[in-house]
Parts: structure tokens; C-alpha cells; sequence
């Protein structure tokens, strides 16, 4: 009897696209959480180039956004279930982008000109 549920547990890991593999739902989620830190820093970008905030806020944020999306680009380097792989790899190259974008921002918080670069960037990225 209990050899049969081995099988049955087999057949249940590979119909969810088994461990460590990302779901469509997760996915989904995953790219929420892109837009959400991409409006998020495009917000912040524009406080910055309109001089509406203060040097070491935007440092300290830009910086706390940048690792966020880094850390879903991370994440979002697992295989997918199939059908939504070219989804995930898109999603993990905008999650990179908005990282890097945000990193630039966190290395010259007090640029106005480069400011308005990574605002348009990440309303772009935000989808």
C-alpha cells in the first residue's frame, strides 16, 4: 500500500511543475510586485528631479527599491511551469532593469538630469 502513494505523490509534483518551479499565479504575483517597485521608484525619481525631496531619503529608498527588485529578479531566475517560460524570462529581465535603474539613482540621488532618465525608465518598466 504504500508503494502506490509514491507514484501518486510523483504524479502530483509534476502536475504543479514540482518543487521550485514557478506557477502561473506566482508569476503573476512576481510581476506585481515589479510594477509596484517600478511606480514606486518612478515617484520617487520625480520628487528627486523636481527637488521635492531630500538627498539622503532618495538615497536610502532608491537603494531599499533597488534590492527589492533584485531580489525578484532572483526568484524569477527559477524555471516556470510550462507555457508561461518566455513570460518569466521577460519578467526577469524587467525586474533586472528596474533594479539597475534604481541603482543608478541610489549612486546619484541628488541628479536631477539623470533623475528624470530613470523616471521615464521605470513608468516605462511599470507596465
Amino acid at each position: 500500500m504504500r508503494r502506490a502513494a509514491l507514484p501518486i505523490l510523483i504524479l502530483a509534483l509534476v502536475g504543479c511543475g514540482g518543487p521550485g518551479t514557478l506557477t502561473a499565479n506566482q508569476l503573476e504575483k512576481q510581476g506585481e510586485t515589479i510594477d509596484s517597485v517600478a511606480a514606486e521608484g518612478s515617484l520617487l525619481a520625480a520628487d528627486v528631479e523636481r527637488g521635492r525631496t531630500t538627498e539622503p531619503f532618495a538615497r536610502i529608498h532608491s537603494g531599499d527599491l533597488s534590492k527589492l527588485a533584485a531580489t525578484t529578479a532572483k526568484a524569477l531566475r527559477k524555471p516556470a511551469v510550462p507555457g508561461v517560460e518566455d513570460e518569466r524570462r521577460r519578467e526577469e529581465g524587467r525586474a533586472r532593469a528596474v533594479a539597475a535603474a534604481l541603482a543608478r539613482l541610489h549612486s546619484t540621488p541628488d541628479d536631477q538630469r539623470l533623475a528624470a532618465q530613470v523616471r521615464r525608465e521605470l513608468e516605462r518598466l511599470a507596465g
